[in-house]
């Protein structure tokens, strides 16, 4: 925690602005140093990777509170209402993200900052108590617009926007909750 707010702190004094469009794999370590405070793109997208982490380890546990961490209340609450319907059918989502590029980056202005990225990402559903999985998906890809903003000096995701490719072999919600 001290860390993190000594990176914050640092972070609100070199915050000038910037657009850049670096690709950065998930599989790589975040650049967080206490030493090199990094841009405030890099903060951003350390952040976003923070996240996706995050989240399919929620999913995979059944527990979102960690996602508080890096989101606001709202955005938080959210993944855990998508989490628990899951859950409702008798299931948990297992998720890798496989890779993500940060397509665009505008922090023009010293609270917020726009990111769009595309995110490569394999996903099954496994019953909570067999472990089985089911209707597993490879390489499907995510555009995702993330928008953060720098609330009382520390970075929060506020707005995510996901569009994915159609694909044939994505489950309804009724196989998913078994309706059918």
């Amino acid at each position: 925690m001290k860390l993190s707010t000594l990176i914050v702190c640092i972070l609100l004094v070199t915050l000038s602005g910037c657009k850049d469009s670096t690709p950065l794999k998930a599989s790589e370590p975040a650049k967080t140093t206490s030493t090199t405070p990094g841009t405030p793109s890099e903060a951003v997208h350390n952040l976003i990777v923070k996240y996706n982490s995050l989240l399919s380890e929620g999913y995979k546990t059944t527990n979102m509170t960690k996602l508080q961490e890096v989101t606001s209340p709202e955005l938080a609450e959210k993944a855990y209402y998508h989490m628990a319907a899951i859950g409702e059918g008798k299931n948990r989502m297992m998720s890798d993200l496989k890779k993500i590029d940060f397509v665009e980056t505008d922090c023009a202005t010293p609270a917020k900052c726009r990111v769009v990225t595309k995110e490569l990402w394999d996903f099954a559903y496994a019953d909570i108590i067999t472990g089985a999985r089911s209707n597993e998906v490879k390489d499907y890809q995510y555009d995702v617009q993330y928008v953060l903003e720098n609330k009382q000096g520390r970075w929060l995701i506020t707005e995510i926007t996901a569009t994915g490719e159609e694909r044939k072999e994505l489950p309804g919600w009724d196989k998913m909750f078994k309706k059918k």
